[in-house]
């Protein structure tokens, strides 16, 4: 009867596939577990960010009397924090809301974040303290063992999927 009702309405959500899968009712949801963890991490990030970029500003490290090698990574440091600052802060914003792009955005400031890592050990090459193939793999080498995990857990975790499929 249901079928044959022609003033039966189904909205576009329900049409529409969720690139996370449905929620099954099987397995964890919520906001426990590791996710719990990759909250700490976003906050720590913000926060590390925030008092990077507050340093860097008031504490002097953007002044003219700096080694011109020294000053070009401070400079480099505070635009990777200012990346990372606004792209934490959004994604905890969409892991509280339990928002469907907080995968997305957790993904993107963990590229930024490694990215970031690689800041440092590319300023040493280009001063000849370091090897052009040490700054390339040290960055490569951090974004694989930290940043790889995180973000393989938070691709394919079905605590992940059902916390953050769309809602029916």
């Amino acid at each position: 009867m249901d079928q044959d009702d022609p003033y039966r309405h189904t909205s576009v959500a329900d049409r529409v596939p969720n690139p996370y899968g449905e929620r099954d009712g099987r397995g964890p949801e919520g906001l426990g577990g590791w996710l719990i963890a990759v909250a700490a991490i976003l906050g720590l990030s913000a926060a590390f960010a925030i008092l990077s970029l507050g340093l860097a500003v008031f504490g002097g490290g953007l002044s003219g009397d700096l080694s011109p090698e020294y000053l070009g990574y401070v400079r480099a440091r505070v635009a990777v924090d200012a990346l990372l600052l606004p792209l934490a802060l959004a994604a905890l914003t969409l892991f509280w809301r339990k928002s469907r792009w907080f995968p997305h955005t957790f993904v993107a400031w963990a590229a930024v974040a490694a990215f970031g890592k690689g800041v440092r050990p590319w300023m040493m090459a280009m001063t000849g303290d370091v090897s052009l193939v040490m700054a390339l793999a040290t960055p490569l080498l951090w974004a694989l063992l930290w940043y790889g995990p995180w973000i393989v857990y938070v691709l394919r975790s079905r605590r992940v999927r059902n916390t953050f499929a769309a809602r029916r």
